[in-house]
């Protein structure tokens, strides 16, 4: 009788059938992965960039700036404009996926103050921009917050 024994050469051989198999079940799974970090319009917005910039700084120039706060449980944004604005918009842009981004126009009250209901931020990260105008230029503040 024959028996069969297991030696290191068999060994090398299941430790390369097995990579070999782990590797072709991480290019399936990873290749039906959606990943859109990049937008659409990226030419358009990588040219726009400059105007995003020049906000920012006219931002950090204010004396009183917009403020934007979240409820505990995320479930409504408070904005506080600065004296006479009343109008601008809020961009909820989700990185990992487009179809859940959201554009809110907001219109405050005589003080200032608009709540927003938000119970379609879903659990993970969110970049939130708030923008707004007034005497003709553009302002904006922004935030990145992590929905639990």
């Amino acid at each position: 009788m024959n028996k069969f024994s297991f030696n290191w050469g068999h060994g090398i051989i299941v430790t390369f059938v097995l990579f070999g198999a782990f590797m072709a079940y991480f290019y399936v799974n990873m290749s039906k992965e959606s990943i859109e970090l990049v937008g659409k319009n990226y030419y358009a917005d990588g040219q726009a960039f400059q105007q995003k910039i020049n906000e920012r700084e006219q931002t950090a120039a204010l004396t009183t700036k917009a403020s934007l706060a979240f409820s505990a449980d995320y479930q409504q944004a408070k904005i506080q404009f600065p004296a006479s604005i009343s109008k601008g918009s809020l961009v909820f842009y989700r990185p990992s996926n487009a179809n859940l981004d959201k554009i809110v126009r907001i219109s405050a009250d005589s003080t200032g103050l608009a709540l927003i209901h938000t119970p379609f931020l879903v659990k993970g990260p969110w970049n939130v921009s708030l923008t707004w105008e007034k005497d003709g230029k553009s302002y904006i503040e922004e935030q990145r917050i992590q929905i639990p």
